[in-house]
């Protein structure tokens, strides 16, 4: 997925600005780490993604981080990690957002492949140790639940 990244002004403020690939409709607009889907005219629609054979699952925690991180972590129940090399793409919720089993709250792309990342139980989102466009490792944390 190639990025665009611009610095658009609106009234008076300035804005840092991430635009996906603009050859179909919906893109991917990243607006001051805020990620959205808008609609182009002119753009041809994004054509289906094939359904898959069954429902994916919330990914497994991995006991410990790849990132160093001292024995202070918190428990490894608490932290959601990539399952992969990649790139993160997007982060849908903030400090603090309420979220439940299933939530999306990531998305690591890898190889052209995204992989979305889900709540593994409900919880309140207490850090994001990610941002979109990070490089991570496999088995990074992204974010952590209380």
């Amino acid at each position: 997925m190639a990025l665009t990244s611009l610095r658009i002004k609106v009234g008076e403020r300035w804005y840092t600005v991430q635009v996906g690939d603009t050859a179909h409709s919906p893109i991917e607009v990243t607006v001051e780490g805020e990620t959205f889907q808008v609609e182009v005219e002119g753009l041809p629609p994004r054509p289906p993604s094939r359904p898959a054979t069954e429902p994916q699952r919330p990914p497994r925690i991995a006991p410990a981080s790849r990132r160093g991180r001292s024995s202070a972590t918190p428990s490894s129940d608490n932290i959601l990690r990539t399952p992969m090399p990649g790139r993160v793409l997007a982060v849908m919720v903030r400090p603090g957002d309420q979220v439940s089993l299933g939530d999306e709250v990531c998305v690591v792309e890898a190889m052209k492949m995204e992989q979305t990342i889900r709540a593994n139980r409900s919880g309140v989102v207490r850090t994001i140790f990610v941002q979109p466009m990070d490089s991570v490792s496999a088995n990074d944390p992204l974010i952590e639940l209380e």
